[in-house]
């Protein structure tokens, strides 16, 4: 991409007139395309009628439109996306939807080491459904695993859960393997796709998953409250919703029996938050126009920027895989401990947003939290190299 097209994203985004912004893995703020869209959106209703026929029209295909882009980003039929307000409500789809036995199992990377929204939900089951939570062990510090465990552990499983790309190192999972071995034990197979989506390439054909959650409002770049749960039709007669309206089911006259609908509506009981899908169909137009590939060359080389410029501090110590080709642009690490630095990351955190550079802190498995970085395709090298030099000057 040419310094001009970068120089425009970059004019797209008002926060890169006033802030190193690299907090993306949590919420990335949104193109002037996108607001524009949501205003544009809330215009039309309140000018037409919020509840008008035509409007109902417009608001189906808009719904229709957005699918059949999130089929796109993700290869899948347009009838298998579910819109959500999160990835934490799609894995709850999966984790409440199941019919669970004494007996089953659920195989789980790191326990803990896992965002909450993939482990609170399968724990919570293993507590209230006496169904075997299997903790499968990590090897290093930037989450990886054993394959060979994993599959030990997926005999006579019911269900293999993982994130594909690790919230807090970075690390990208080996999600195909993993698929492999789940088909193989004849497992249900779920995946959070909450970093990688929009980041990396996701092709939930290629993976072999039959559920997969993400949001909208991370590396998409859309409105918050929006997400996608994607379910194969293959899997979707598995789950029972645990929400019910007259979005997602039919009563029939004579015998007042229930009956759900197709999906994606058989999921998709009282979701209203049009103004989200307007913003989020703007978004994913924005950035499927640049490409996913092209944005992950362009994230990877202001990651590895600071990556390498954070790796030459004293002390401090680097998580996630040194092959970029195992990683997505999170940069994590930790400050060297007292006394060759005095401030902890949560206070290093603070300091640079008074700075306007916005980083997190975040768990890593060790009893301090790590500074994470996740910057974006409207970030630069420049912005890099800036945001290390003032960590270095807080860890003098």
């Amino acid at each position: 991409m040419s310094e001009a097209d970068h120089s425009q994203i970059r004019r797209d985004f008002p926060i890169t007139k006033k802030m190193i912004y690299m907090n993306n893995g949590a919420i990335a703020p949104t193109p002037l395309s996108t607001i524009k869209a949501t205003t544009d959106f809330m215009l039309k209703i309140s000018e037409e009628g919020p509840d008008a026929s035509q409007t109902a029209d417009y608001i189906s295909s808009l719904l229709n439109e957005l699918r059949t882009r999130i089929a796109h980003l993700i290869n899948c039929d347009c009838d298998e996306v579910v819109l959500t307000q999160s990835t934490t409500e799609g894995l709850n789809i999966v984790a409440n939807g199941i019919g669970w036995k004494k007996g089953d199992a659920i195989v789980i990377r790191g326990g803990r080491h896992e965002h909450h929204a993939d482990y609170f939900p399968w724990l919570s089951v293993s507590q209230q459904k006496g169904v075997e939570l299997r903790e499968i062990a990590m090897t290093d510090e930037s989450g990886y695993f054993d394959l060979g465990q994993l599959e030990k552990a997926a005999k006579k499983a019911r269900l293999v859960t993982i994130s594909h790309v690790l919230y807090n190192t970075g690390a990208i999972m080996p999600v195909e393997e993993v698929g492999r071995i789940a088909k193989e034990n004849n497992a249900l197979f779920c995946v959070d796709a909450a970093q990688s989506a929009g980041t990396v390439r996701v092709d939930v054909k290629k993976i072999s998953c039959h559920f997969m959650a993400f949001p909208g409002f991370k590396w998409l770049c859309g409105p918050t409250g929006i997400g996608v749960f994607y379910c194969s039709k293959q899997a979707s007669e598995m789950l029972t919703p645990s929400v019910i309206g007259g979005e997602s089911a039919t009563l029939s006259e004579q015998n007042n029996v229930l009956a759900y609908l197709d999906m994606p509506s058989r999921f998709q009981a009282g979701f209203r938050n049009f103004p989200g899908a307007a913003g989020l169909e703007a978004s994913l137009r924005y950035v499927l126009r640049i490409g996913i590939d092209r944005i992950r060359q362009m994230n990877m080389k202001v990651a590895n920027a600071l990556r390498d410029e954070i790796g030459r501090i004293p002390g401090v110590k680097m998580y996630g895989p040194d092959d970029e080709g195992r990683r997505s642009s999170i940069v994590t690490f930790m400050p060297p401990p007292p006394p060759a630095a005095a401030v902890d990351a949560s206070t290093i955190v603070k300091k640079l947003e008074q700075n306007s550079i916005v980083f997190a802190a975040r768990d890593v498995g060790s009893p301090k939290k790590a500074l994470r970085a996740a910057p974006h395709f409207f970030n630069s090298e420049e912005e890099a190299v800036t945001a290390a030099s003032y960590v270095r000057a807080l860890l003098k």
